[in-house]
C-alpha cells in the first residue's frame, strides 16, 4: 500500500480513537443547538466545511480564519412547523490580529422537542479567530485557532420564567501537509458552560468533542471527502459524519452528507447547494431527521464590503475570481469577453497556465478583435483609482490601460500603472514563496548546516539561492547580513597584509610589482584611501619611467621576396605546374583529401605568382570538393563522438568544420544544440571545483561555460560570486 495512504488511514484511526475513549460519559440529557451555517449543514455538520459564511463559527470556532473582507450574514432556519428562527453576523477580518465576529439569533418552539419545554431564545455570540502561519522559511498560512463565547436567554412556555446559559466554544484547523499536502486536520470542543435546573430536572448543555479530517480528492472540480467523529459527553456512544463537496462549475458548490451523533435529533442525510459570487453568497440545506416526521431547512445570504486587509490574499482572491469569470463567458460561448478577460489576467499574471491555455482554445474559435474603449477617460480613471484601492490590480490595469489609448499622454494613468506595476511585482514575490516553496526549504536547511559548521561561503551560496526566488526572505536576508559581517573583517585582514607588501615594493622602486599588490588590496577594501593614493602615485611613477625611455632603432630591412626570386621560363613553370596538379589528382584520387587540398593551395600559390592561370578552373573545383570531403569525414567523426557523449570534443570538430565550409548546415545545427549542453557541463564542472574547494579551476569552467553560451545567467552568477 502506498506510504501516503497508509499515514492518512492512520490519522483518522487515531481520530476515533481519541474521540472514543479520551472523555468520561455523563447523564444523557442535553440541550438541542441548531446550526444556521449551510455550508457546514449540508455535509453533516461537519467543523471542517471551511464555511465562507459567518455562521461557520458555529460548526467550528476557528473556521473564520479564511474571511478575507468584511461580510455581513443572514439565515433562516425552520424544522417544519416545530422551530424557526432567524440568524445575523458580522466578520471584520484584519492583517496583522485576527478576525472578529458578532451573531445574533432568536428562535420561537411552538412545540415540545425531545426534552425541551422552552417558548423562545435569544443568542448573541463573539468570535475570535487567530491564524496560525509559519514565517521561515518562507510565509505559509497553516490554519487557525478560536473561541466563540456565547450567552442564551431562554423562555419557558408554561409561566414565562427566564433561564440563562452561558458557554464558550474552542476550535482548531491545521494543515497536515507533512501527511500530505491535501489532507486537513480539525478538532472543537464545543457548549463549554453553565446548566440549567427545569422541573426540578437539571439540564446540561450539549457539551461535545469532534475531530475531523477533510482531504481533496480531484484538483478539477475541487472535490473533498470530509469525516467527522463527535463524543457528545452526555452519551455512551461515539457519532460520526461524513460529506462530499465538488465545484463542478463557477459559482456553483454542491455538497451531501451523512451524519449520525447518536442523540436522536442529528442523525440522517444532509444535502444542499450555494452560489458564490464575489460580492455575494447565497446557500441552502436540507437536512433529514430520522426519527421525526420533520426536515430542517436552512437558507444563509450573505454580502461582503469593504476592502481587503491582506494584499497578499486579495492578489490570490481576485485572481480565482476572474479567472472563473473568464471560464463562465467560455462555457456560454461568449468568445469576445472570454478573451478580453484573459488577456487581461494574462497582462498582470503573465505565466498563468490555466489563462494561457484557453486562450489558446479561443485562437481556434475567434480572430483577434479590438477591444472596445469607448467609454470617457474621466469614467475610467474613476473606476481604476477604486480597483487599485481595492489591490484588484487586473480591474485597475484594464481601466489605466484604455485611458492611455484613448489619451496616450495622461499622466494619471501612466503614474496609476506604475502604481500597478510595483504592486505586482510585490505579489510575484509572494506567487515565488508558493512556486518554490521545496526549493527555498531545501536551501533553507542545507545553509542552516553550513551556518553551524562555520562554513560560511557554502551557507552564503544557499541562501542567495533563496534570495534569488525571494527577495524579502527576511531569515535569508538576516544571515547574509551576519556572513557578510564576518566576511568584511577577514577582508579588512587580507587587504591590510596585502597592502603592506605593496608598500615594501613600493619602497625598493618595483613600481609595477607593488601596483599588483595595491590593485588587489583595493578590490578587498575599495573605501580606503590610502591605498587608492599609492595606485595613483605608482602609475605616476610607471608613466615618468616609459617616457625617459629611448626608442630602439628600426630593425633592417630584410630582402624581399622578389629579389630571392628564381626567374623561369615560362616552360619550366608550365611543367612545374603540370607535376604538382597530377600529384594533387592522384592524391585526390585516393581519398588523401588533406594532401590533395594542401597541394591544390600550394598550385593556387604558384598559378598567382607566376601569372599562369591555365589550372584556375581546376583548381577551384577541387579544392572545393576536398574541402567538402573533409568536412565530411569531421562530421562523421563528430557525431560519434557526440553519441559517445564527448560533447566537448565533437564541438570542437563542428568549429572545425567550418573552417573547411563556411556554410555548413548540419555544422552550425550540431553547434547550436550543443552550446548549451557542453555550457551546462563546464557549469556543472565548475560548481564541483568550488565545492572542493578550488577556487582557480572553478572559475576557469565557469569561463568556459560562458564561451560556449555567454547568455547562460546561472554561469554569470555563480562566476560573480566566487570572484
Amino acid at each position: 500500500m502506498n506510504m501516503k495512504i497508509k499515514k492518512i488511514i492512520s490519522f483518522l484511526f487515531c481520530l476515533c480513537f481519541l474521540s472514543n475513549y479520551a472523555f468520561a460519559d455523563f447523564e444523557n440529557t442535553y440541550l438541542a443547538v441548531l446550526n444556521p451555517d449551510s455550508y457546514s449543514q449540508s455535509l453533516g455538520a461537519s467543523i471542517l466545511a471551511l464555511s465562507p459564511s459567518v455562521f461557520g463559527l458555529f460548526a467550528n470556532p476557528a473556521n473564520n480564519y479564511k474571511n478575507i473582507s468584511k461580510e455581513l450574514q443572514i439565515s433562516y432556519v425552520s424544522i417544519y412547523n416545530n422551530i424557526y428562527g432567524a440568524n445575523a453576523g458580522l466578520v471584520i477580518p484584519t492583517e496583522k490580529i485576527g478576525n472578529f465576529s458578532v451573531v445574533a439569533s432568536g428562535f420561537e418552539y411552538n412545540k415540545n422537542i425531545a426534552t425541551l419545554d422552552f417558548k423562545n431564545s435569544m443568542m448573541v455570540a463573539l468570535n475570535y479567530v487567530y491564524p496560525l502561519v509559519e514565517q521561515y522559511p518562507i510565509y505559509t498560512e497553516k490554519g487557525a485557532i478560536g473561541a466563540t463565547f456565547k450567552f442564551y436567554n431562554l423562555k419557558m412556555k408554561e409561566n414565562d420564567v427566564d433561564f440563562n446559559l452561558f458557554s464558550c466554544d474552542l476550535g482548531f484547523i491545521y494543515s497536515l501537509d507533512f501527511i500530505d499536502r491535501n489532507l486537513m486536520g480539525a478538532l472543537a470542543v464545543k457548549n463549554i458552560g453553565n446548566d440549567i435546573e427545569v422541573n426540578n430536572v437539571l439540564q446540561k448543555q450539549s457539551q461535545n468533542v469532534t475531530a475531523s479530517a477533510r482531504y481533496l480528492l480531484s484538483d478539477d472540480y475541487k472535490v473533498s471527502l470530509v469525516t467527522d467523529m463527535v463524543k457528545n459527553l452526555q452519551i455512551t456512544d461515539t457519532g460520526f459524519a461524513c460529506g462530499l463537496e465538488t465545484i463542478p462549475f463557477y459559482p456553483l458548490s454542491l455538497r451531501v452528507g451523512w451524519r449520525d451523533y447518536r442523540d436522536n435529533f442529528n442523525k440522517g442525510l444532509t444535502a444542499g447547494f450555494s452560489l458564490d459570487f464575489n460580492k455575494v453568497n447565497i446557500a441552502y440545506s436540507y437536512s433529514d431527521i430520522l426519527d421525526t416526521p420533520d426536515d430542517q431547512h436552512t437558507f444563509s445570504l450573505g454580502f461582503y464590503f469593504g476592502d481587503i486587509s491582506d494584499s497578499g490574499k486579495a492578489y490570490d482572491h481576485y485572481l480565482g475570481y476572474y479567472l472563473n469569470m473568464a471560464k463562465d463567458a467560455y462555457s456560454r460561448k461568449n468568445y469576445i469577453s472570454a478573451r478580453q478577460q484573459f488577456e487581461d489576467i494574462l497582462s498582470i499574471y503573465p505565466e498563468e497556465p490555466v489563462a494561457k491555455h484557453y486562450l489558446q482554445l479561443l485562437s481556434d474559435d475567434l480572430d483577434q478583435t479590438d477591444r472596445d474603449v469607448s467609454s470617457k477617460v474621466d469614467k475610467y480613471l474613476a473606476r481604476a483609482d477604486v480597483a487599485l484601492l481595492k489591490n484588484n490590480v487586473i480591474k485597475a490595469k484594464k481601466y489605466y490601460s484604455k485611458v492611455l489609448v484613448l489619451d496616450k499622454n495622461n499622466e494619471q494613468a501612466l503614474e496609476g500603472l506604475k502604481k500597478v506595476d510595483a504592486e505586482v511585482s510585490e505579489q510575484d514575490i509572494y506567487k515565488n514563496r508558493k512556486k518554490y516553496e521545496k526549493e527555498i526549504t531545501q536551501s533553507w536547511v542545507k545553509a542552516m548546516r553550513y551556518f553551524d559548521k562555520g562554513e560560511f561561503v557554502y551557507a552564503k551560496e544557499e541562501l542567495l539561492k533563496i534570495v534569488d526566488i525571494d527577495p524579502t526572505n527576511a531569515g535569508a536576508l538576516q544571515y547574509l547580513d551576519f556572513i557578510q559581517k564576518k566576511v568584511d573583517r577577514v577582508n579588512a585582514v587580507q587587504a591590510n597584509d596585502i597592502f603592506k607588501q605593496g608598500v615594501k615594493e613600493y619602497n625598493e622602486e618595483n613600481y609595477e610589482k607593488a601596483l599588483t599588490f595595491f590593485n588587489a588590496a583595493y578590490i578587498s577594501s575599495p573605501d580606503r584611501k590610502d591605498i587608492k593614493e599609492y595606485i595613483d602615485s605608482c602609475n605616476e611613477k610607471i608613466d615618468s619611467v616609459r617616457k625617459k625611455d629611448v626608442s630602439l632603432p628600426l630593425a633592417s630591412s630584410t630582402p624581399s621576396l622578389a629579389s630571392q626570386q628564381n626567374f623561369l621560363t615560362n616552360k619550366q613553370v608550365e611543367e612545374q605546374m603540370k607535376r604538382v596538379y597530377n600529384t594533387g589528382l592522384e592524391q585526390f584520387s585516393k581519398k588523401d583529401f588533406n594532401a590533395s587540398l594542401k597541394t591544390f593551395n600550394t598550385l593556387k600559390a604558384m598559378s598567382l605568382k607566376h601569372k599562369f592561370f591555365e589550372y584556375n578552373e581546376q583548381i577551384k573545383t577541387y579544392t572545393v570538393k576536398s574541402n567538402e570531403a573533409i568536412a565530411d569525414s569531421l562530421y562523421s567523426q563528430a557525431k560519434e563522438l557526440e553519441l559517445k557523449e564527448e560533447f566537448d570534443k565533437a564541438y570542437d570538430m563542428y568549429k572545425e568544420i567550418l573552417k573547411y565550409v563556411p556554410n555548413h548546415k548540419d555544422a552550425k545545427n550540431e553547434i547550436s544544440k550543443l552550446n548549451s549542453v557542453v555550457a551546462q557541463k563546464y557549469y556543472d564542472q565548475g560548481l564541483q571545483a568550488f565545492s572542493a574547494g578550488n577556487k582557480e579551476k572553478a572559475v576557469e569552467y565557469l569561463k568556459q561555460s560562458l564561451e560556449y553560451d555567454p547568455n547562460k545567467l546561472e554561469a554569470k552568477r555563480a562566476l560573480d560570486r566566487i570572484k
